[in-house]
């Protein structure tokens, strides 16, 4: 069967024929408490799942493209969302906080190495959304703004996934040396993600804003292998609107 990609009128992305066989590699999971947590596969070369397999999950692209495939803006899964801050921040009036809307907090971004990175040199991993299309053109896959392509992890490097059992932790968003590298030393690691902490309001000059998004990885070099869990936790505060 011939396979192919297109955008319904919705905006889905849509896949036929023998692309649909492509494993999911992300969710977003069940955490008793306030903290919600999204977690993703990826594979730094491509991966296939079952014997005998020629459908593979793509590895990340080296360059990001949003005219073409899913695959060439780096999204390796269709279903794994990320939810989007598109209402103002929190004000203070009078002294009081004012929540006039839920507001959405990224509390950390933990990288584990299941099998370890060689070749390449950093990754990257943003998020991505849908072009609105407009008469005459069609909707394409753009990064979100701000902090494009940076928003979860910018720049961890190959020595940081290169040992299986590596756990990566970063939980503030400035400075070289922002994250926590385990089964090491425990010294600092550089690759934070720019979201990290509340949650900037969406930029992109799309109308609606979109409020959710998927999870892109960027490769710097080329990887020769690798596979590496990322998990997102994350919460949401403040009043609930419908």
């Amino acid at each position: 069967m011939v396979a192919g990609t297109w955008f319904n009128q919705d905006g889905l992305y849509l896949q036929y024929g023998t692309q649909k066989a492509v494993e999911e590699v992300g969710g977003d999971y069940l955490v008793y408490g306030e903290t919600r947590e999204i977690e993703q596969l990826i594979p730094l070369v491509p991966m296939a799942i079952g014997p005998g397999t020629s459908i593979q999950v793509p590895a990340p692209p080296t360059t990001f493209s949003g005219t073409t495939t899913a695959a060439a803006a780096g999204i390796q899964s269709l279903t794994t969302f990320v939810p989007l801050q598109i209402t103002p921040v929190t004000t203070v009036s009078g002294g009081i906080l004012n929540f006039t809307t839920s507001q959405l907090f990224f509390e950390s971004v933990e990288i584990d190495t299941i099998i370890g990175a060689a070749g390449g040199t950093s990754l990257n991993i943003g998020l991505v959304t849908n072009s609105q299309p407009t008469s005459g053109t069609n909707t394409t896959f753009v990064q979100c703004t701000p902090n494009a392509g940076v928003q979860l992890v910018n720049g961890i490097l190959t020595a940081s996934m290169a040992t299986s059992g590596q756990k990566v932790v970063y939980t503030i968003n400035s400075g070289a040396t922002s994250g926590l590298l385990f089964n090491t030393s425990g010294t600092g690691v550089a690759g934070a993600g720019a979201w990290l902490g509340t949650v900037p309001l969406v930029t992109n000059a799309i109308t609606p804003l979109p409020n959710n998004a998927w999870i892109s990885t960027i490769a710097s070099g080329t990887f020769t292998n690798g596979l590496i869990k990322m998990r997102l936790r994350y919460t949401l505060y403040g009043s609930i609107s419908q």
